[in-house]
């Protein structure tokens, strides 16, 4: 058990590195957004964030979560490869719905969704690179259920590196403002692409199988519709202060989200993905129960000791990635009950392994659809008098419900 538990944090540790720079990226980003582009545009582009997370949920119906959930039940590197080649397609036709539907939505309504207007070519560029990066998340995901997390980190670190270049091209010598920021994603997330295809095509049996699909959807779609009533339980705050307060709440709100976010990225999603795809691996495993109790303890105080450091220091954190903005420093009151949410989040992205195991995911849904509308019916009630200042305390009571 002492060897799986060091297999699991040095997988941890190297999904780590990718994370961290992936955070770092978002920190060294904001002072140069905030340089070319307003307070109000910047809650324009924390929109914008939520909304590439809701396509990039909407696109795959849940096909992720049975791709990695049946995975290792085909023992032979042939079904593997035909498990690849169906996720994949059904992944590429979905994606190039949700772009489209959601493209176009904005299209006509984005005037309506950010109150402000915005340019049809930032919507182009937005629309294009979200399909980019689509295209690239099966094989991302492929290669973290392969346990190959030095090969997953490569690309993953490069994609960001690419992000942060050609966000700085065309901010600094082109002076696009949010186009800059949008083209340099849609660029960064093609060449991101490009150079993949060769191992999309490696791990590709052209053989279509229905059957697996069906088993797929069957286990992914209960998730998919939780994972959707998620993203709205968590971003749909940015959108809720937009309709009833403005831009500047929302980029105030977003800051103190994006620091306290640092827990998420550090530790949950490092150890969630070194352990998750091993605890599939081994979960028909006699000692398998034992090693989930030790990763709980394990996990419990890191997130604990992490959100405390982060908390301490958020005053800190935001002073320097906002440039000294005094706009910002307001934010720092709202980090520590957001904190809280996030380890609540943290733990619930734990503690539904077991129910995934078992396949009882509508468990899972329905535990989230309640958290949902205690959130979203909150907000509605409280944010028009109140602001930003009442979200951090909506949010904790479904992140403990989880």
């Amino acid at each position: 058990m002492q060897h799986q538990t060091r297999f699991v944090f040095r997988q941890s540790a190297i999904y780590s590195v990718g994370n961290i720079l992936s955070k770092l990226s978002g920190v060294l980003l904001i002072p140069l957004y905030l340089k070319y582009i307003s307070e109000e545009e910047f809650g324009v582009v924390s929109l914008f964030e939520t909304i590439a997370q809701f396509i990039m949920i909407l696109s795959g119906w849940g096909i992720r979560a049975g791709f990695s959930r049946w995975y290792y039940e085909f023992k032979s590197r042939t079904e593997q490869k035909q498990l690849f080649f169906t996720a994949y397609s059904f992944n590429l036709i979905s994606s190039l719905l949700a772009v489209l539907v959601i493209g176009g939505t904005l299209f006509f309504f984005s005037s309506a969704i950010f109150k402000t207007d915005i340019s049809n070519d930032i919507i182009l560029y937005f629309s294009l690179g979200t399909l980019f990066r689509l295209l690239f998340d099966i094989p991302f995901f492929m290669l973290r259920i392969q346990q190959k997390a030095a090969q997953q980190t490569g690309w993953f670190s490069m994609n960001v590196v690419l992000v942060l270049l050609f966000s700085f091209v065309f901010l600094e010598f082109f002076d696009m403002g949010l186009k800059g920021i949008y083209l340099g994603q849609m660029v960064a997330h093609f060449f991101t692409f490009l150079p993949m295809t060769p191992l999309i095509w490696r791990n590709f049996s052209f053989k279509f199988r229905s059957d697996v699909l069906r088993n797929l959807l069957q286990y992914g779609l209960p998730l998919a519709i939780s994972n959707i009533l998620t993203t709205v339980l968590t971003l749909s705050d940015r959108h809720i202060i937009n309709q009833y307060q403005n831009l500047s709440e929302v980029a105030g709100y977003s800051m103190a989200f994006k620091i306290s976010n640092l827990i998420q990225v550090v530790v949950v999603a490092s150890i969630i993905t070194g352990f998750t795809n091993y605890y599939f691996k081994t979960l028909h495993n006699e000692n398998s129960s034992f090693f989930y109790q030790r990763i709980v303890r394990y996990f419990t105080v890191l997130i604990t000791v992490g959100g405390l450091g982060v908390v301490l220091f958020s005053p800190e954190i935001i002073y320097v990635v906002s440039m000294g903005s005094a706009f910002f420093q307001t934010s720092v009151i709202i980090v520590p009950v957001l904190m809280l949410g996030m380890i609540f989040s943290g733990l619930r992205q734990l503690f539904t392994l077991p129910l995934n195991k078992h396949k009882r995911t509508r468990k899972i849904s329905l535990i989230l659809i309640l958290s949902a509308v205690i959130n979203v019916a909150g907000n509605f009630v409280l944010v028009p008098g109140s602001g930003k200042w009442e979200l951090p305390f909506l949010q904790l009571w479904p992140s403990f419900l989880h």
